[in-house]
């Protein structure tokens, strides 16, 4: 079996899979393989059928990467050894690993694992799990039950951290969350469990709505889940992104602050009006949580100036559009 390609074809997957089994003294016979992408970890994903059920294999082999195939087999070990009480109901069930040990010199060992197919990601941005919508479900409600998966994943019954959760690893099968891609997961015993005793929504130190505390004892004491929920927005940010930069939300006090501090950064590329309008949106969030920024406070602030050419009527050097770019550092 040679691998000269960089790409394997549906060819060279029927053979590895006819090597046989690692933990499955069996054969399996794959059909309509469709190649989908190839991962950052050197991972060739396909899409199949086998025995009428549609499958995902997760394919790779040794090149330069010496650790792509035991990081596979780690993968493997964590579906068998951690997710059985999940498979099929919020992870895919695992149909095996298959290794194949080459013994020509011109010839590279491959692996692969077989899962369940379980859908595709919900969405692009673990943000945009405030509104969406899984089938027949209201709003929040797929959100909802992707945190308390994520919660049982760091339970002690299952006892695992992901270690790299992001939105692709998320799928929406039938309505329901699956979590996908363990290559990095290890065992994990949760603080915020130990802490908390039973972790649901309404033991979590952090509220819906409310800002996120520091990583600490008085906030959630555990990275991942801490994360978690400062990515899905379940709780308000601490930070906000703006423009390739983060500001503290205590100090933005109008949308103009929020755009001159970006301008004076760096020269910027993105059109004027478009850089405006996301900092009045990202303003109008923290003015509209005020009080929960400043408890202390008195009185909102002015919700200030919010068009751009009322703004641009006061201080006409400060479009970016319109202005050269030799003296764009030097705007005033």
């Amino acid at each position: 079996m040679s691998l000269d390609s960089k790409v394997p074809d549906e060819t060279k997957i029927h053979q590895l899979i006819h090597q046989g089994a690692v933990h499955n003294d069996y054969h399996v016979t794959l059909t309509d393989v469709v190649f989908l992408k190839k991962t950052e970890n050197n991972h060739f994903i396909f899409k199949a059928k086998t025995s009428g059920k549609d499958v995902i294999v997760k394919f790779t082999y040794e090149d330069d990467d010496e650790l792509a195939i035991p990081r596979l087999e780690h993968e493997s070990e964590i579906y068998v050894d951690y997710l059985k009480p999940l498979w099929g109901v919020h992870v895919p069930t695992f149909y095996g690993f298959y290794l194949h040990n080459s013994l020509d010199f011109d010839e590279l060992s491959c692996a692969c694992i077989i899962l369940q197919y379980c859908g595709e990601p919900a969405v692009s941005d673990l943000s945009q799990l405030n509104e969406y919508r899984g089938k027949e479900y209201g709003i929040k409600r797929f959100r909802n039950d992707t945190m308390d998966l994520v919660f049982r994943l760091h339970s002690p019954e299952i006892g695992l951290d992901h270690d790299a959760l992001n939105a692709s690893h998320v799928l929406d099968f039938e309505g329901k969350p699956f979590l996908i891609d363990f290559g990095c997961t290890e065992p994990h015993e949760c603080l915020a469990w130990k802490r908390a005793g039973q972790l649901t929504r309404e033991t979590l130190a952090a509220k819906e709505g409310e800002v996120l505390a520091r990583l600490s004892s008085k906030s959630v004491l555990c990275y991942e889940l801490w994360n978690f929920l400062e990515s899905t927005e379940y709780c308000l940010p601490r930070m906000v992104e703006y423009d390739g930069s983060t500001c503290s939300c205590w100090s933005i006090t109008s949308a103009e602050v929020l755009y001159e501090r970006a301008l004076r950064r760096y020269p910027k590329f993105r059109p004027a009006k478009e850089m405006w309008d996301e900092a009045v949106e990202k303003w109008q969030v923290v003015r509209s949580n005020w009080k929960k920024y400043h408890p202390d406070a008195v009185v909102e602030p002015p919700l200030g100036i919010i068009d751009f050419e009322e703004y641009l009527k006061i201080h006409p050097s400060r479009c970016w559009d319109t202005v050269p770019s030799f003296f764009r550092l030097q705007y005033t």
